[in-house]
């Protein structure tokens, strides 16, 4: 096995996807994207990129990268450590109670936009959960940017439950998965989410 930063983030975030969108183990999920995202983040770095936090930090000027940080991996820190620093047993009680797995659409999407980035490519099925993630909130984009596009592939999805959600999304996946233009494109990487070997 070959594997390098680009490789490591590209593991991450397929295998997280491809468990979130089959409903399976949401903490997996959030520590596999979390995981990715960091990777993704650096490498939109030296691409010479501006990442997702960057983009925070111009919307929110009352935060810090430290505190963006905090807020975007205080699920993965309460769920990959069992002590503070000082050794003591973390009071996540409270914080645990609060997850769910809808918390995966945002570190989801972060790590897919870095990554896309970094890489100028993606996955169908990460190219769909964009144009997704967009339709279920849209007041996330610039109020310039037109959100037809996103409506119209994913028409009231904020009316529906998040399971119908999900069905809507496997739907578009799999039509995507079938557009051989899609599939031939230089910017469409065609290996499945989980990556062999």
């Amino acid at each position: 096995m070959k594997l390098d930063k680009t490789q490591v983030a590209r593991r991450h975030l397929g295998t997280a996807l491809a468990l979130f969108l089959d409903d399976r183990d949401p903490v997996s999920v959030h520590t596999l994207a979390c995981a990715g995202c960091e990777v993704a983040e650096h490498l939109t770095h030296k691409a010479g990129k501006e990442p997702f936090s960057t983009h925070a930090l111009a919307t929110f000027p009352d935060l810090d990268i430290g505190k963006i940080k905090k807020v975007q991996n205080q699920y993965w820190n309460a769920f990959k450590h069992a002590t503070t620093k000082d050794g003591l047993d973390r009071a996540d009680e409270e914080l645990l109670a609060n997850f769910d797995d809808e918390t995966n659409n945002h570190v989801l999407f972060v790590g897919w936009h870095d990554y896309m980035l970094a890489t100028g490519t993606l996955p169908p099925e990460a190219q769909v959960f964009l144009m997704w993630y967009f339709a279920l909130y849209p007041e996330k984009l610039d109020p310039e940017v037109d959100c037809s596009p996103y409506t119209r592939a994913f028409p009231n999805l904020k009316d529906k439950s998040p399971p119908e959600r999900k069905r809507m999304l496997h739907e578009r996946i799999a039509s995507a998965r079938n557009d051989r233009d899609l599939m031939c494109d230089s910017r469409t990487d065609s290996r499945p989410l989980i990556l062999a070997g």
